[in-house]
C-alpha cells in the first residue's frame, strides 16, 4: 500500500503542467479608468477579454474622457495580449494593437474669439505593457501602460481596472 501510494505520488508529479488553470475560450468583462498625457483628463470605460489560447488574449475597450479647457476624446482600442504568468496570482503581459478615437474640440461660451468647433477622427496604433493580479476565483485587477501613436495625438496612456471572467 506504501509503494503504492508513493508510486501514485510521483506519476501525478508528471502532470503538473497540465494542472495548470485551462483559460482557453473564456470571456471577461470589467471596467477601468486611467488618464491620457496629451488629453490631460481623465477617463473610464469598459473592456471585455477573450482567451484565443491559455497565452493569448484579444482585448477590445472603450473608453470616454472628461472635456478639458473644451477639448474632449473617446477612443476604442483592439488590443492583444501574451500573458506570461509570474506567479499563480501575477502575470506581466505585453500589448500590441490598433486604436480609433474622436477629438472634438466646443469653444467656450464665454470666450468671445471667433473660435470654430471641430472634430477629428484617428486612426493609430498602441504599444504597452500590462500587469493583473487575481485578486480572488474570477477576479483580477490589471494595470496598463501604453503608447498610442496617434498622428498629431499620440499620447501615453495609464489605466487601471478590474475585471471579472466567465
Amino acid at each position: 500500500m506504501k509503494r503504492f501510494f508513493i508510486l501514485t505520488s510521483l506519476f501525478s508529479l508528471l502532470f503538473i503542467p497540465r494542472m495548470q488553470a485551462q483559460f482557453e475560450g473564456t470571456f471577461g468583462l470589467g471596467v477601468h479608468a486611467g488618464y491620457g498625457a496629451t488629453t490631460k483628463s481623465m477617463g473610464a470605460g469598459v473592456h471585455a477579454h477573450y482567451y484565443y489560447t491559455n497565452n493569448i488574449r484579444f482585448a477590445p475597450s472603450f473608453t470616454s474622457f472628461l472635456e478639458v479647457k473644451g477639448e474632449s476624446m473617446w477612443m476604442t482600442d483592439g488590443d492583444a495580449h501574451y500573458i506570461l504568468p509570474i506567479s499563480y496570482a501575477t502575470s506581466l503581459y505585453p500589448i500590441a494593437g490598433f486604436h480609433y478615437s474622436q477629438w472634438k474640440y466646443n469653444p467656450p461660451k464665454s470666450d468671445n474669439a471667433s473660435k470654430n468647433s471641430w472634430r477629428k477622427h484617428r486612426p493609430g496604433a498602441n504599444l504597452g505593457l500590462g500587469f493583473q493580479y487575481d485578486i480572488a476565483y474570477r477576479i483580477r485587477a490589471n494595470f496598463e501602460l501604453k503608447y498610442q501613436f496617434i498622428p498629431g495625438y499620440s499620447q501615453l496612456l495609464v489605466t487601471t481596472g478590474i475585471g471579472f471572467w466567465f
